[in-house]
């Protein structure tokens, strides 16, 4: 999968239409319509109890889809706002649909919850290196060049790092000062080692470049002209394998699918 995981969309897009589901519930259950719902909620509820109905479902679906460290922990707090909003509510009306419904959110605060429990969902908003979906194009680049003096063969380049196949010996957190030359462009940025792969396939290193103005602008002008002749690496873009109605066959025939696979380097 080369797109952000559908069941993260899925959540997002189940909270942020949250609200809509919530005021035609609340409708049905009182015997009003949507409109007089609605006037209900906007001039008689107190007005931090609608901003909890209506804008913290919306703010919570849009800090899954940021996925963040950050936002993981913001989220958990609109989850136990929204947790509260409905104990108030069944309180302040209890009957047997109100405990129903309570039951139907605690459940699925509890299941949503859980989901963000699992270690490969937490690994993904917590470690930048594994949100493969965020990572800027790359292009076929397979160039010499140098690294930190030594001679290197570039395989692929991006706006923010590339890929050596060949080189000096390096380790995860290592600096490396790169120098290139292509088609007059020279090009000199300094990095740093984000990954090493260890697959027999396609060892190398995975370097990310240091802010840099002058080698970003270089970088920017060896991209553009990669980008015309067509170098970019497909493989690494979603395609219809990625789609969600693949994604949900493979899901109900083979039950992978539900939480995201770490790619190992």
């Amino acid at each position: 999968m080369k797109r952000k995981p559908w069941p993260l969309i899925i959540i997002a897009v189940l909270h942020i239409f949250a609200p809509f589901g919530n005021l035609l519930l609340n409708a049905i259950k009182s015997g009003r319509s949507i409109s007089e719902q609605w006037f209900y909620w906007s001039q008689v509820l107190p007005k931090s109890l609608v901003f909890i109905y209506v804008i913290v479902p919306i703010v919570a679906g849009i800090l899954i889809l940021i996925c963040r460290r950050w936002s993981y922990w913001l989220y958990l707090v609109c989850l136990g706002l929204v947790f509260i909003s409905n104990v108030y509510s069944f309180t302040t009306n209890a009957n047997l649909m109100s405990f129903v419904l309570l039951v139907v959110v605690v459940i699925a605060d509890l299941l949503v919850v859980a989901y963000f429990v699992v270690p490969s969902v937490q690994k993904v908003y917590f470690d930048p290196r594994l949100r493969w979906w965020e990572a800027a194009p790359r292009y076929h680049f397979d160039i010499e060049g140098q690294v930190n003096g030594t001679a290197a063969f570039i395989k692929n380049l991006g706006q923010g790092g590339l890929y050596l196949t060949t080189g000096p010996e390096l380790s995860e957190g290592d600096r490396a000062d790169i120098f290139w030359n292509f088609e007059g462009i020279e090009v000199r940025i300094p990095g740093k080692v984000v990954y090493k792969s260890n697959r027999p396939d396609f060892p190398g290193y995975g370097i990310k470049f240091d802010p840099h103005p002058e080698g970003e602008k270089k970088v920017s002008q060896v991209i553009a002209t990669l980008h015309r002749r067509g170098k970019i690496v497909v493989e690494r873009l979603p395609g219809p394998e990625d789609s969600f109605g693949v994604w949900l066959k493979k899901l109900f025939t083979t039950g992978e699918g539900l939480f995201p696979r770490i790619r190992k380097s």
